[in-house]
């Protein structure tokens, strides 16, 4: 059956204006994580190519870079990093700012 009378009351249609504002919080709580699901995965694919590409081009990371690169979560910074290493002759000009 309802696990509260709260949720009877609900399901009956007389908290309609609560269980709106309820619906409408978690919808907007779930874009919210949608969306930062969204660009943390998609931070994470950029330093993941970074990397590689970086090992491609047998530009060596040191352990200090390695967790700078995997911990930055800024994707215009990813990118940046990530256009500089197509060219770059060492590391640093990968990174220095």
């Amino acid at each position: 059956m309802y696990a509260t009378i709260r949720d009877e009351l609900i399901a009956e249609g007389m908290l309609k204006g609560e269980a709106k504002g309820m619906a409408k919080g978690l919808a907007e709580g779930m874009a919210k994580g949608m969306a930062e699901g969204m660009a943390r995965g998609m931070a994470e694919g950029i330093a993941t190519m970074l990397e590689q590409l970086l090992d491609s081009r047998e530009l060596v990371l040191t352990e200090e870079l390695r967790e700078r690169v995997a911990g930055c979560m800024d994707e215009s910074l990813l990118r940046l990093w990530f256009q500089r290493a197509i060219t770059a002759a060492n590391v640093t000009d990968v990174f220095d700012d």
